[in-house]
């Protein structure tokens, strides 16, 4: 009804009521609890969540690079000629390794404190056409149902995507995020770009020339 003028208000008063009413402040236990874990998080905005998710990642990133390295998991081995030549997995595959690291770091370790995590992927109408994970951290009430939640959408991406310098604004923005209660939103692209690549892999002559750190910037 948006010839009714007055009514955005009343949804707005509305949704301040119910947050005023439902608020629980954290107890002298919780914030002791916080102090003494360093890795312990308070999520109240999606701001705060996405510094977690970006923390999280960081740490996936230190695990893949690190001394005895995990980024093997992200390749595959194939025999050509006799010969094992290495490609990597494709974005789905990516896209299950993130989200299977975000539920071992974030819910399984508690990382988010008084919130309860939700990690899914995405759900498109064709098999193997969403590589985005959805993050929500929740609050429930006493009856089970939520009352708070804080969300924020990743899209991944391999470094070979033909619209990789697009679509952080055609696809995160301007799908997932337009119309969307979630206004937060990280772009993740998997950086594969190494000699160990079998330059017989179409995707390899698809990777812009850019090293990592201009990529990131």
């Amino acid at each position: 009804m948006p010839e009714i003028n007055w009514l955005k208000y009343s949804l707005l008063e509305a949704e301040e009521i119910a947050l005023r009413q439902t608020w629980a402040p954290l107890r002298p236990g919780d914030i002791l609890q916080i102090a003494a874990d360093q890795q312990v998080r308070l999520v109240q905005n999606g701001d705060q969540l996405l510094d977690v998710l970006i923390e999280s990642l960081n740490r996936l990133e230190a695990k893949l690079q690190g001394e005895t390295p995990a980024a093997i998991d992200l390749w595959n081995e194939c025999k050509v000629d006799n010969e094992t030549v290495y490609r990597p997995k494709d974005e789905n595959r990516l896209s299950d390794y993130v989200k299977r690291h975000l539920d071992e770091d974030l819910k399984q370790r508690g990382i988010i404190f008084n919130r309860e995590v939700e990690i899914r992927r995405g759900a498109g109408p064709g098999t193997g056409e969403r590589t985005d994970i959805h993050v929500d951290a929740v609050v429930r009430g006493l009856n089970g149902e939520a009352y708070d939640r804080v969300s924020a959408i990743i899209e991944v991406k391999g470094c070979w995507n033909h619209e990789l310098d697009h679509a952080m604004e055609t696809q995160l923005v301007d799908r997932y995020l337009r119309d969307n209660r979630c206004q937060h939103g990280l772009y993740l692209i998997g950086w594969f770009d190494c000699v160990q690549w079998d330059s017989n892999d179409y995707r390899k002559s698809q990777v812009p020339q850019l090293s990592r750190a201009e990529a990131k910037a």
